[in-house]
């Protein structure tokens, strides 16, 4: 199946909302920073990074339907902290 490219100014935005940062969100995707700095400016994903980007893409936005993300509790959080409950919550959903 063929999809559209993933459109990376959708993704900030959905990282903005979501309170993460640059580098959480290249960790939750599994590159380095400037591999997802690179994907901003419009450089190509490899085909094993899409596939696991999407799936990320779709457990984040998931995230936000079924917990209501950000909550209270994650908005007045530090941003480790903020991380690690995010995570936990990406865990229990596989």
């Amino acid at each position: 199946m063929t999809h559209k490219p993933i459109d990376f100014t959708k993704v900030e935005t959905l990282r903005r909302h979501m309170l993460l940062t640059a580098a959480d969100v290249a960790d939750l995707f599994g590159v380095s920073r400037t591999t997802y700095y690179h994907w901003l400016e419009g450089k190509p994903l490899r085909q094993k990074n899409q596939e696991r980007v999407r799936g990320v893409l779709k457990q984040l936005l998931a995230i936000m339907a079924d917990h209501g993300w950000p909550m209270p509790e994650v908005i007045g959080a530090d941003q480790k902290t903020r991380k690690a409950k995010l995570v936990a919550l990406l865990q229990q959903q596989t």
